[in-house]
C-alpha cells in the first residue's frame, strides 16, 4: 500500500504545517501508514512553535503520481494545492475554509465545519476515536488556533476554538497568553523578510 501523504496550501502558515503533522499522527495512531509533508517554507511563526513543542518540519512533498493516496487539510480549492492534485486519490479533507473548485472521482471522507481553524476539527477527532493526545501535538494544535485566531481576537474565532483551546492548554502545560504573544511576535518581526515575503505571506489563489 503506498504510504497517503497529508499536506496544507502554498505558502504555509502555522495552522497548514501543524494540521498536516497532527492529521499525520491521528493516521497513524488509526494504524494508517500516513506522513505529513508541506507545499512551501515554513514561516518564522511556525518555527517557534515547532521548536517550542521539539517537532520537526515536514519534508517538502515530492511530485504527486497519478491516483497518489493523500489528504487535504487546510484547504481545498486545486488551485491553493500541489501540482497534479486533480489527478490525485483524495481520500480526506479536514477544512474550515468555504468549498470551490473541488471534485474527486472516488467517495472520501470529508470535515468542514465553520470554525476558526483545522485544528479545532482536528481536537474532536482524537475524541471521537478515542485517540491520545501528546504534549507536542496539544501544542501544536494549541498554536494553530492562536495563530488562525489571532489569539482569539479574529471575527472568525468560535466558542469551540476557545473550549478546544483551553483544553490543548493543559495537555500543553502552557500559559495560553504568554505563550501566544511570544509565538505571534515572532512571526510578526520583519528584521529578515524581503519586500516580497511581507506581501506575499499566507497569500492565497482564489
Amino acid at each position: 500500500m503506498t504510504q497517503t501523504k497529508i499536506f496544507g496550501h502554498q505558502n504555509p502558515d502555522t495552522d497548514t504545517i501543524t494540521s498536516a503533522l497532527v492529521t499525520a499522527d491521528i493516521e497513524q495512531q488509526l494504524g494508517n501508514d500516513a506522513v505529513a509533508r508541506r507545499l512551501g517554507e515554513v514561516n518564522p511563526e511556525t518555527q517557534y512553535a515547532l521548536d517550542h513543542f521539539g517537532v520537526e518540519a515536514p519534508a517538502m512533498l515530492e511530485p504527486l503520481e497519478d491516483d497518489a493516496p493523500v489528504i487535504l487539510v487546510d484547504h481545498n480549492e486545486f488551485q491553493q494545492s500541489a501540482e497534479n492534485i486533480e489527478k490525485a486519490a483524495i481520500l480526506k479533507v479536514f477544512d474550515h475554509h468555504r468549498i470551490s473548485n473541488f471534485r474527486t472521482e472516488s467517495p472520501l471522507y470529508y470535515r468542514a465545519e465553520p470554525v476558526g481553524c483545522t485544528a479545532t476539527i482536528l481536537k474532536k477527532i482524537y475524541a471521537e476515536n478515542d485517540l491520545t493526545i501528546s504534549r507536542e501535538m496539544a501544542g501544536l494544535m494549541l498554536s494553530a488556533i492562536i495563530s488562525d485566531t489571532l489569539l482569539f481576537k479574529s471575527p472568525t474565532t468560535t466558542e469551540e476554538d476557545r473550549k478546544a483551546a483551553e483544553a490543548l492548554r493543559e495537555i500543553a502545560e502552557v500559559d495560553r497568553e504568554e505563550y501566544g504573544i511570544e509565538m505571534l511576535k515572532a512571526g510578526a518581526s520583519t528584521s529578515d523578510k524581503s519586500a516580497e515575503a511581507l506581501i506575499t505571506g499566507d497569500a492565497k489563489t482564489f
